[in-house]
């Protein structure tokens, strides 16, 4: 049910957002995605929100073999119970986040620094204060999880 939910969830978040696989180059400055004006997207279901504010929001700015997004979230605590439905590269711009995988292993990555989380991980996402993020993902998979 919550794989179904967290589907659904990106499918209705991400089906009104239109990005372009231009052929000029892409500059990816971190203050201008940390400044970046972004479109609010529906709130994660409730069964997935362990304690904090249910509010992000979400601008995408690339779409062509991958996907460059940047996500932003309210302080939150979200559990990841499903099996992640892809590789995805983060890099974070605002605030921090402490992830927790299922087997108990807690790493916490703060601005400026980057992690991957891969495809099938399970556990928890613990941002303590206002988190900003910006995302890549492979295009294919990202669009197999809106379907």
């Amino acid at each position: 049910m919550k794989t179904l939910s967290l589907t659904l969830f990106l499918a209705t978040a991400l089906a009104g957002v239109q990005a372009q696989a231009a052929s000029a180059v892409l500059g990816l400055k971190v203050e201008q995605m940390r400044e970046l004006k972004l479109d609010s997207i529906p709130p994660w279901p409730a069964e997935m929100v362990l304690k904090g504010t249910n509010e992000h929001a979400l601008k995408v700015l690339h779409k062509g073999e991958f996907v460059v997004t940047v996500y932003a979230a309210e302080p939150a605590l979200i559990d990841i119970s499903y099996p992640y439905p892809y590789d995805e590269f983060v890099l974070v711009l605002e605030g921090e986040v402490t992830l927790t995988s299922r087997d108990g292993e807690k790493k916490t990555y703060k601005v400026g620094e980057s992690f991957v989380v891969p495809k099938g991980w399970q556990g928890t996402w613990d941002m303590p204060s206002k988190f900003r993020e910006m995302i890549i993902v492979e295009a294919r998979a990202w669009k197999a999880n809106e379907e």
